[in-house]
């Protein structure tokens, strides 16, 4: 930023507004904005990525990574809730289970598939998730990863879905999510991919990125019951269609760095699928349909957890 730009900066702070760099679009500008009347009209002005007809919208598998260990060195502290790190991990993998089950009744045509890859969790721990996720409709497989490590648990949940096809889910064990969450995440990527002839990405919640750090123009669209963001930014945990994670898998298969003290910076979001969004729209609902529990910062913005806390309690 030259020096004019910062004194510009400086007097607009005064006044609540700020000048922030902006890195890409993810969706680019067009001139004559007003003469779009849709959805599929406005995408296909600004990007060619079409698919064929062979992308099964009918199997929806959603990949849930789970670890659990009785380890009060590497234990996170209860900075949101107050609660253990446990219990919070209990209460949001039972809300992902209410959300599946609310999707299975209220979308009939889908074949859903709940598929735990356990991270060699302590047995004890273990048999709670087991239990929690023994309370879906849908179908269930609960498999213990190959090797240990969350880059490698990441690596094998995209591995699983490169030779398939059918929607995924892909989701961390530390996701707070609405009732609605799945199902509105299904039937929006169904209304773009109809609509627009194009594969997607939904990141359940806005990433912080978007309020701290990067700051770069954004289309709303309106969906069922809530507005959707264009993004470019969000982490591992993704709605999208297998197709993607085969064609494009030189993004995703970096992701095994994740952890990795000697190279994890190779499999950051920023250098693997971040780069999903040069070829595909991506999109964030507003408000969020769910909330990531790590710390603060990482909480979306007008997003009540509380009460998905006090409905997710166990028994």
């Amino acid at each position: 930023m030259n020096d004019a730009l910062r004194l510009l900066a400086k007097t607009l702070r005064k006044f609540g507004y700020d000048i922030k760099k902006h890195y890409q679009y993810n969706l680019l500008p067009i001139s004559n904005l007003e003469s779009f009347n849709s959805v599929s009209t406005l995408y296909n002005s600004v990007n060619k990525n079409t698919v064929d007809d062979k992308s099964d919208l009918t199997t929806l598998f959603i990949c849930l990574r789970t670890c659990l260990k009785n380890n009060p060195d590497k234990t996170r502290s209860p900075e949101i809730t107050g609660s253990g790190h446990n219990e919070l991990v209990f209460r949001c993998i039972m809300s992902l289970i209410n959300s599946i089950n609310h999707a299975i009744e209220n979308n009939r045509e889908i074949n859903f598939n709940l598929v735990v890859f356990d991270d060699h969790s302590d047995d004890e721990y273990k048999k709670t998730i087991d239990k929690i996720c023994e309370k879906s409709k849908s179908n269930l497989e609960i498999k213990s990863t190959r090797e240990k490590g969350q880059g490698n648990s990441l690596y094998e949940q995209f591995e699983f879905a490169r030779n398939r096809n059918g929607l995924f889910y892909f989701c961390e064990d530390d996701y707070l999510h609405e009732e609605s969450a799945i199902s509105e995440m299904l039937r929006f990527y169904k209304q773009v991919y109809e609509k627009c002839n194009t594969h997607l990405l939904i990141h359940p919640q806005e990433h912080e990125f978007l309020f701290t750090r990067y700051v770069y123009p954004s289309y709303i669209l309106l969906g069922e019951n809530r507005h959707w963001r264009t993004i470019s930014h969000a982490t591992h945990t993704m709605f999208i269609h297998s197709v993607l994670v085969s064609k494009y898998w030189k993004y995703f298969e970096n992701t095994r760095f994740v952890g990795d003290k000697k190279n994890r910076r190779l499999g950051v979001e920023s250098r693997t699928t971040n780069y999903l969004f040069g070829h595909i729209p991506g999109f964030a609902p507003i408000p969020a349909l769910a909330a990531h529990m790590q710390v603060k910062n990482s909480l979306p913005p007008f997003f009540d957890w509380r009460i998905l806390w006090e409905k997710n309690r166990l028994e």
